[in-house]
């Protein structure tokens, strides 16, 4: 199993991110690509740029790691620009894009900016007329696409994409996703799995991939986690406080982020979950809310490393 870190923020904290994964060894480095950061009005002034422009000037100013976007939604953009944006940014940083494509999830994100948000069943179509046509334009653009809402012209068009490069597919449902992912993707990102979840949803990930006339075991399968750790839960709960960056006290942040769902474990407790997902046949962690802290980051980096 590999680790990458998973990062927002200004161009040079993600920069600073990326030095870390090139230092310590990690796969990768993956943008969340968002309009809106967090759950209320009060948060929503934070900074947030747009990763598709972060993720072009990364590929000229890193080298060797992965640069993942995970995941973009479909209703931000036609797909005509995630095939030719992501060939662009493929192509400056040598070959190391990956594009994650997903349904969207954030009601206030499209009201507040005025994109258009229909329900989630129009999203699902929307993503797999999506993922046809990038698909379609990385492997044989001279056939052209067609589909119910999304269509191109069969062309020879330069640049070519490179032959293997990776559509990400993400999500957490229990049946359209993972077929979606067999069908298109090179890579599944299970997103809000535990280690004894996810069998039944690769087994219809699989199943889909044979039944396309794909290889089901040429799909990378991954997971994103949130990870605030220490050796003793009084430290994770400081570090919590670390990461809030507020000043709140620690116990109060915890509070307020285990109300929203989120667990926080020790080293020791990761050790024993990253291993049952490793055996459950994921080759990849993406690290989340760790990175707003560069040193916890490149701690979290080497602890892993020795698991």
């Amino acid at each position: 199993m590999d680790y990458a870190l998973q990062v927002v923020g200004s161009y040079d904290h993600l920069l600073e991110i990326a030095r870390i994964c090139e230092r310590r060894g990690a796969a990768a480095i993956a943008m969340a690509d968002h309009y809106l950061f967090g759950n209320r009005d009060e948060r929503y002034i934070e900074p947030v740029y747009d990763s598709f422009v972060q993720a072009a000037a990364l590929g000229r100013d890193t080298q060797g790691i992965e640069i993942v976007m995970l995941v973009s939604p479909v209703t931000f953009r036609h797909p005509a620009f995630y095939a030719k944006g992501s060939i662009t940014i493929d192509e400056l940083s040598g070959g190391r894009f990956v594009l994650g494509l997903g349904t969207g999830w954030h009601d206030d994100e499209h009201t507040y900016f005025g994109i258009p948000y229909p329900d989630r069943n129009e999203r699902f179509h929307m993503l797999e007329d999506a993922l046809g046509y990038v698909y379609q334009f990385f492997t044989d653009p001279s056939t052209g696409f067609q589909s119910e809402r999304y269509s191109f012209t069969g062309l020879g068009y330069e640049p070519k994409a490179r032959a293997d490069i990776r559509i990400l597919v993400g999500g957490g449902g229990p049946r359209r996703t993972p077929a979606l992912a067999g069908r298109f993707g090179g890579e599944y990102s299970i997103a809000g799995a535990d280690p004894e979840g996810i069998t039944e949803k690769v087994e219809v990930m699989r199943a889909a991939a044979s039944e396309a006339g794909r290889d089901p075991d040429g799909i990378m399968i991954t997971i994103s986690s949130a990870l605030v750790s220490g050796n003793t839960d009084a430290e994770i709960t400081d570090n919590l406080a670390r990461i809030d960056g507020t000043g709140r006290p620690g116990t109060e942040v915890r509070q307020s982020w285990e109300k929203r769902g989120l667990r926080f474990r020790t080293w020791e407790e990761h050790r024993d979950r990253f291993g049952r997902f490793d055996d459950a046949g994921v080759s990849r962690v993406y690290l989340q809310l760790v990175t707003r802290v560069p040193d916890m980051a490149e701690e979290a980096l080497d602890r892993l490393s020795s698991l």
